[in-house]
Parts: C-alpha cells; sequence; structure tokens
C-alpha cells in the first residue's frame, strides 16, 4: 500500500537530479540554511540556498523541488532558470519564495504548494480540499478508453465517477470520449469546487454533471437506471491500521476521508459493488482502482455479487495488480 501513497512531484521525477545551476555539493556546505539566506538575491543564490534546507530537511528531491518552486513563482519554464542564473529576484517573489520552501520543508506536497499536477499531459489545480492524482490512475483513464474504441459506441456512453476529487478521472475521460455524459459525484462540497474550476479549465463543464452526496444517491431522478455504461472509481482504500505507515506528505496534508475506508480498505468498494445492479446497463463495466494485495479480494467482491462476469486487472509501473476490471452479464437471470 506504502508504494501507491508516495507523491510524484513530477512526470521525469528523479531524487538524483542535481541541478546544473548548484556548486559543488562541498562547496560553501557549513552552517544550517535557516540561518544563511543570501545577501545576494539571484536566482542561483536563492536556488542553492533553497537545495541545502529542504536537503537538511530530508526531502528527497531538493534541486528539483527547489527549481519548480522559484519557476513557478516567476512564471517561467525551469531552462530559463539555467540561462539567467544571475538575473536578480523581486522582493516580493523572494518573501514568497521563503514562505513556500518553508511550506516544503515541513512536507507540504510540492502540489498544493505550486497548486499543479499533471495528469495525462493535462494539467490540474490541486490544494489541501483534494487527493493528489497519481500516475497510476492514469491506467484506470486508460482502460475505459480502450474499453469504449473496442466496443464502438454508436450512441451516448454514460460513465459514472464515484469519489471525483480534483475532477482528473472525469474530465480526462470527457477530453478523450467524445461521446461522453459523465455525472461525477463526491461527498465533500470542497471537492466539486475544485473539480469545478477544472472542468472551466478545460473546457468540459457541459459534458460533465457534478453531484454532491454519498455513493449512487445523487443519480436518482436522472432517469439513468440500466443505462450507465461505465462505473469507474478511485475510491479510499488505505485501512485504518495502514494511515499510520503513509508518507508524511500524504497523512498529514491530504484529505482523511479521500483516503481511509473502513479496518479492512474494502468498506467503498463494497458498497459500490452492492448497489451497481441498480444502474449498469447489461455487458457494463466497473472499472476501479485498488490498493497493493487487494485486487483479488475485490473480484471475490464481483463474484459474490453474483451478476459479473470473471474480473481482470491491469498491473501498475511496479507490477502490482492497480486496476480492477469487471463487466456485468448480459442478462441479469
Amino acid at each position: 500500500m506504502r508504494a501507491r501513497f508516495t507523491l510524484h512531484p513530477l512526470s521525469n521525477h528523479n531524487k538524483n537530479y542535481t541541478s546544473p545551476i548548484l556548486p559543488s555539493q562541498n562547496e560553501n556546505n557549513n552552517g544550517s540554511s535557516e540561518n544563511t539566506f543570501p545577501g545576494k538575491h539571484t536566482i542561483s543564490s536563492l536556488i542553492h540556498w533553497a537545495v541545502r534546507l529542504l536537503q537538511e530537511h530530508g526531502i528527497d528531491s531538493p534541486s528539483m523541488d527547489a527549481e519548480v518552486i522559484l519557476s513557478h513563482l516567476l512564471d517561467c519554464k525551469r531552462i530559463d532558470l539555467y540561462v539567467h542564473p544571475d538575473k536578480p529576484v523581486e522582493d516580493i517573489v523572494i518573501m514568497r519564495y521563503k514562505e513556500a520552501i518553508g511550506k516544503r520543508s515541513h512536507r507540504v506536497p510540492l502540489q498544493y504548494i505550486t497548486n499543479h499536477a499533471e495528469f495525462m499531459s493535462l494539467d490540474f489545480y490541486v490544494d489541501e480540499r483534494v487527493l493528489i492524482p497519481r500516475p497510476e490512475t492514469e491506467l484506470l483513464v486508460e482502460a475505459v478508453i480502450k474499453k469504449v474504441q473496442t466496443l464502438n459506441y454508436d450512441n451516448e456512453i454514460v460513465i459514472v465517477d464515484i469519489g471525483v476529487g480534483s475532477g482528473n478521472i472525469a474530465i480526462t475521460l470527457a477530453k478523450k470520449t467524445d461521446k461522453a455524459r459523465i455525472f461525477a459525484i463526491d461527498i465533500s462540497p470542497d471537492a466539486l469546487a475544485v473539480a469545478k474550476i477544472n472542468a472551466q479549465r478545460h473546457d468540459v463543464l457541459d459534458k460533465i454533471t457534478f453531484l454532491c452526496g454519498d455513493i449512487f444517491k445523487p443519480l436518482e431522478g436522472y432517469g439513468i437506471e440500466s443505462k450507465v455504461n461505465f462505473i469507474v472509481s478511485n475510491p479510499p482504500y488505505i485501512s485504518g491500521d495502514e494511515f499510520g505507515t503513509l508518507q508524511q506528505e500524504v497523512r498529514d496534508f491530504e484529505p482523511y476521508v479521500a483516503l481511509i475506508s473502513g479496518q479492512d480498505g474494502l468498506q467503498m468498494f463494497k458498497r459500490i459493488i452492492a448497489n451497481t445492479n441498480t444502474w449498469l446497463k447489461p455487458g457494463g463495466y466497473v472499472i476501479f482502482e485498488v490498493g497493493e494485495k487487494q485486487a483479488r479480494k475485490v473480484s471475490r467482491l464481483f463474484e459474490d455479487n453474483g451478476c459479473f462476469k470473471k474480473a481482470n486487472f491491469v498491473k501498475d509501473y511496479q507490477h502490482i495488480h492497480r486496476i480492477v476490471i469487471a463487466q456485468m452479464e448480459d442478462g441479469r437471470g
């Protein structure tokens, strides 16, 4: 489980990355960085200070984080930092940079500091109201897209996304699936507010109906009983016992309600599967992201339901069964 809930600041995240702006690690390495803020406020001096401070606090990727934060505040590309290392930095940016590096040194996730997370090459606004999108979740979206392309739907494709969070799943599907009509549900009004920001940013508000409530309850009255082609979800799946083992950035800053699902981590899967018969079209699919060692347990939940074919799995980049795909039988007996 711990493998899933680590942070990925960038798609090309590299813990061993060293900024080309910095001098040798053996130079100027005396004293605490918190007490040695540079007198000369240039791009290179600020990054040098920030990297040392982040290193002292045990941050895994200090050079990359220092550069990403400064380029964000300067509204420039990271390569511009290398091209103009001696460029002076304005006082207002210096103040914001010190504050941001201080947050990162205390394990605030980089994505919350920059309000940016990349998902399937799309830029999403994120803050403490929503879970930070992970690369593994892209596999869920890809699984839906492949099914849509394979089955070649003639009519509207109805998709229900449970636990919408930042909207990364629903919005990406809306952009990449021409005939999609998406219902995006979350129990958190705050999360839905973030998702709507992202839907507007990506110009798909007209394709998504955002609903606040628990599981399928908000769908009542929309007339889509037995008409849903896909139910997708990256639900909470951390057990209560595992919460304390999570990376500090996750445990201390990401929404608890988006992480924890009962003592066994399976509570949300059980609740969703128990109600699929009402909403899913015969031959329709349920596609979940699951935690480490949960795939076969979730597959058995589908078997116990009695209305699904044998589930299939998709492995993630660490060869863990991360996506579970279950198709409802064409006839329900």
